[in-house]
C-alpha cells in the first residue's frame, strides 16, 4: 500500500498525541515510547554484474514505536513506523507502517484492527507457513523483514488450543532493488508491473484460519490461506518479455510443529499450494541441539541442521527446493547480550553453496552492534539465485535506543 510520508507522519502524531493526552489526564492508561536511530554500512566485496550498481552504500533508519494499554489490559493501541533513507539505491528508500492497530481483549478472546506484523513457524532456515506479511525485500535477502498487513484479526483461547482468525483487505506489493541496487535480476523489477492474476487486484481480500496447541512436548499449529499470494510466482524466462512474474490467488495448507526433549529440538514446517497454474508441497524439517553452559562459562552452543525441499524445483522463488543446512548458534549469555549464528546452505542437487554469519552485541546501556555476512560460495545457472552471484556482503549496523 502506498503512504505519504506527510500524511503517515501527521496522522501517528496526531493519534499518539490524543492518546498521550488522555493517559496523563484520566490517570487509567499506561503509555511507552521508544526510538531506534540506526545507521547501516554495506560493503559489497565485487564487483556488480549489472550496469550502474553500486558497491558501498550507507543508509540510516528511524524506528519509532509507541503504544497506550488501559490499567485493565483491556484496550491496547499501537504503533511503530519504519523509514530508511539509502544512498544510491532509491527503492531502498523506503517508509512503512509496520504496527498502527487497536485492539480490545475480552475474557478469552481478542480483536485487532488496524496494520500489524504476524509470524507463523518453527524453522530456521526457511519459513515456509509465515504468509500473513509481506516481505521487505529491500531490507535484506533473506525475507526476515516483513512489512505491516492490513487485517482484522480475531483471536479465541481455549482448552483445546488457540483460534485465529484474518480477513486481509489489501495485499501489498513487493518492492525490488532499483538499478544501483544489489541483489537484483538483470532486468529492474518495478513493483507496479508485476500482474496480478485477479481483476480486483491489491483490493481483493484475503482469508486466513489458525489453530495452535501445546500437547505435552508438542507445540503444532495448522493454518489456512487463501487470496493473494505475498510470493511472486515465478513460471520461467522469455527473451521478449523477461522474467514470468505473478501473484496468484492461492489456497494454502499449512502444517509446523516442534518437539521439545531435554537438549533437543525436532522442528517441521509443511505447506501444500494450489493455483490455476501451479500445485506444489514443500517441507523444512531439522533439529537444534544446544550444548549448555560449556565448561561453566556460561556460553550455549547449539547445532542446527536443516534440510529443505520444495517440488517446484528451478521454480523456486527462495532457490531453496532440495538443500540441507548446517549451522551453530552461540549465546554467551552476558551482560551486552552477545551472540550470533552461523552457518552454511548446500544444494544437494546442484553446486550451489551459501554461507552466511549474523551477530551482535549491546554497546553500554542504549547501543547495538549488528554485523551479518553473506557469501555466494558457488551458485548453478540453473536458479534464480545465479542472479545474484557476485553480491557476497558485509553489513555493519550501530543502533541507539532511546
Amino acid at each position: 500500500m502506498r503512504y505519504k510520508a506527510s500524511e503517515v507522519i501527521l496522522l501517528i502524531l496526531v493519534i499518539c498525541f490524543q492518546k498521550f493526552v488522555l493517559a496523563q489526564e484520566n490517570k487509567k492508561w499506561e503509555s511507552d515510547f521508544s526510538m531506534e536511530i540506526e545507521l547501516e554500512q554495506r560493503l559489497f566485496f565485487n564487483e556488480g554484474l549489472y550496469v550502474g550498481q553500486e558497491q558501498f552504500f550507507t543508509s540510516g533508519a528511524l524506528i519509532p514505536k509507541f503504544s497506550v494499554e488501559s490499567n485493565d489490559g483491556k484496550h491496547q493501541f499501537g504503533a511503530k513506523l519504519f523509514g530508511r533513507l539509502a544512498q544510491y539505491d532509491d527503492q531502498r528508500s523506503h517508509l512503512d507502517i509496520r504496527e498502527l492497530f487497536y485492539r480490545y481483549k475480552g475474557k478469552g478472546w481478542s480483536i485487532l484492527i488496524g496494520s500489524n506484523i504476524v509470524f507463523w513457524g518453527v524453522t530456521e532456515s526457511n519459513h515456509l507457513v509465515d504468509i500473513i506479511n509481506q516481505t521487505d525485500q529491500v531490507e535484506g535477502v533473506d525475507g526476515e523483514d516483513k512489512l505491516g498487513q492490513p487485517m482484522i484479526q480475531f483471536t479465541k483461547n481455549t482448552n483445546i488450543g488457540t483460534f485465529e482468525a484474518y480477513y486481509l483487505p489489501y495485499a501489498r506489493r513487493r518492492q525490488f532493488p532499483d538499478t544501483e541496487g544489489r541483489f537484483r535480476f538483470p532486468e529492474v523489477l518495478e513493483r507496479d508491473d508485476i500482474p496480478f492474476e485477479n481483476n480486483a487486484e491489491e483490493w481483493s481480500p484475503s482469508f486466513a484460519l489458525r489453530w495452535s496447541h501445546y500437547l505435552g512436548n508438542f507445540d503444532v499449529g495448522l493454518s489456512n490461506f487463501y487470496g493473494i499470494a505475498r510470493e511472486p510466482q515465478f513460471l520461467g524466462f522469455n527473451l521478449q518479455t523477461g522474467l514470468q512474474l505473478s501473484y496468484p490467488v492461492i489456497n494454502q495448507t499449512g502444517l509446523d510443529a516442534q518437539f521439545t526433549k531435554d537438549a533437543w529440538l525436532l522442528k517441521l514446517e509443511s505447506i501444500y499450494r494450489t493455483s490455476d497454474d501451479l500445485d506444489f508441497f514443500a517441507f523444512t524439517v531439522g533439529f537444534e541441539y544446544t550444548l549448555s553452559d560449556i565448561k561453566s562459562s556460561g556460553i550455549d552452543v547449539g547445532i542446527v541442521s536443516e534440510y529443505l525441499f520444495d517440488e517446484r524445483k528451478e521454480l523456486t522463488f527462495s532457490g531453496f527446493d532440495n538443500d540441507i543446512f548446517i549451522g551453530s548458534r552461540v549465546a554467551f549469555n552476558d551482560v551486552q547480550n552477545t551472540e550470533f549464528i552461523t552457518g552454511g546452505i548446500f544444494d544437494v542437487s546442484r553446486s550451489t553453496y551459501l554461507y552466511s554469519f549474523e551477530g551482535s552485541r549491546r554497546l553500554g546501556e542504549s547501543w547495538k552492534l549488528a554485523i551479518e555476512a553473506r557469501v555466494f560460495g558457488s551458485v548453478s545457472e540453473e536458479e534464480l539465485l545465479f542472479a545474484f552471484r557476485e553480491d557476497d556482503v558485509f553489513q555493519i549496523k550501530i543502533s541507539k535506543f532511546f
